[in-house]
C-alpha cells in the first residue's frame, strides 16, 4: 500500500488580495489625475464673463480703497478744522479781554498813581517800624542790663493818674506815649492798644479818637508822656500828626498833657467810671 504523503499545513493564497489592492490604487490614482486636469481646465477656461466680473470687482476694491483713503484726509480735516474754530474761540474770548481792559484803562491810570503813593507810604512806614524795633530791642536790652547791675525788681512801682482840674462831667480819653509807640487805655482790665509811632498817621483808631474829642465837648484827649528823651520825640511826632489833624478845621482836637516821671505801670484807677468794664 502506497504511503500518504505528509501534510506540512494548510497554505495561504495571497494572490486575490494583492490584486485588489492594486487595483484600488490604481484606481485612485487615475481619480487624482483627473481631478487635476479638470482643475487646471477651468482655470484656464474662464469664460470671458467671469474675466470681466473678476475685472470689475478689482476696480470696485480699487475705487473702495481709494474712498477709505479720501474718507481719512477728510477726518483728519474736520479735526483740523475743530481745533482751529477752538483757537478761534480762544483768541475771541481774549480780544474780549484785552478789549475789557482797555475799556477800564482809564480806570486804571487814575488809581495808579494813588496805589502808587501808597505803596510808598507803607515802604516809609515798613522802614521806621523796623527802626523802631531796633530801637526798643535796644532800649529793653539796655534796661535789663541796669536792672541787672541795681538788682532793682523787675516791675516799678505803678505810677497812679489824678485828676487835674477837668470837669467831672468830661470823660477823660488817655493815649501813653513813649519812645517806641502810643498806648490807647481803654480799660483797666484789658492791655492797651499799642500803636507804632511810625504808623501813627495812618492809624485808624487813633484818628477815630481825634474825630470823637474834636466833634464832642463833652469828650478830653490826655497824653501821658513819660519821662525820657525817645518820648519827648515821639510826643513831638503826636503834637505833628494831631497838628495836621486840626488844620482847616472848625472843631478841633485839644489835647491835654501830664509827665509821668518814671517807667512804672500807668495807674488810672481814679477814673474807673469813665474806663470800660
Amino acid at each position: 500500500m502506497a504511503k500518504r504523503k505528509k501534510d506540512d499545513g494548510a497554505s495561504v493564497n495571497l494572490f486575490p488580495f494583492l490584486s485588489i489592492l492594486v487595483c484600488i490604487i490604481g484606481c485612485l490614482t487615475l481619480i487624482i489625475v483627473v481631478v487635476n486636469l479638470m482643475a487646471m481646465n477651468k482655470a484656464e477656461g474662464q469664460t470671458p464673463e467671469e474675466v470681466e466680473r473678476a475685472q470689475e470687482f478689482m476696480m470696485v476694491k480699487k475705487e473702495k480703497e481709494n474712498e477709505q483713503k479720501e474718507l481719512e484726509k477728510m477726518k483728519q480735516l474736520i479735526e483740523q478744522l475743530i481745533q482751529q474754530n477752538k483757537e478761534t474761540i480762544t483768541a475771541r474770548d481774549k480780544l474780549a479781554k484785552l478789549k475789557e481792559m482797555f475799556d477800564n484803562q482809564e480806570e486804571i491810570d487814575a488809581s495808579r498813581e494813588e496805589l502808587i503813593a501808597k505803596f510808598n507810604v507803607l515802604s516809609q512806614t515798613n522802614k521806621k517800624l523796623a527802626k523802631d524795633k531796633i530801637a526798643l530791642d535796644e532800649a529793653i536790652k539796655i534796661k535789663e542790663e541796669e536792672i541787672a547791675k541795681r538788682k532793682l525788681p523787675p516791675e516799678a512801682a505803678a505810677l497812679r493818674v489824678r485828676p487835674s482840674g477837668s470837669s467831672t462831667n468830661t470823660k477823660p480819653h488817655f493815649v501813653e506815649i513813649s519812645g517806641a509807640g502810643i498806648y490807647l487805655h481803654k480799660s483797666l482790665t484789658e492791655e492797651p492798644e499799642a500803636i507804632p509811632i511810625a504808623s501813627i498817621n495812618q492809624s485808624e483808631a487813633f484818628i477815630k479818637l481825634l474825630d470823637l474829642v474834636a466833634g464832642d465837648s463833652s469828650q478830653s484827649l490826655i497824653f501821658l508822656v513819660r519821662g525820657n528823651e525817645a518820648a519827648a520825640g515821639a510826643y513831638a511826632k503826636v503834637n505833628g500828626v494831631v497838628s495836621a489833624y486840626n488844620r482847616g478845621k472848625e472843631k478841633k482836637a485839644i489835647p491835654g498833657k501830664l509827665p509821668l516821671p518814671s517807667e512804672g505801670k500807668v495807674d488810672l484807677s481814679v477814673f474807673a467810671k469813665f474806663m470800660e468794664p
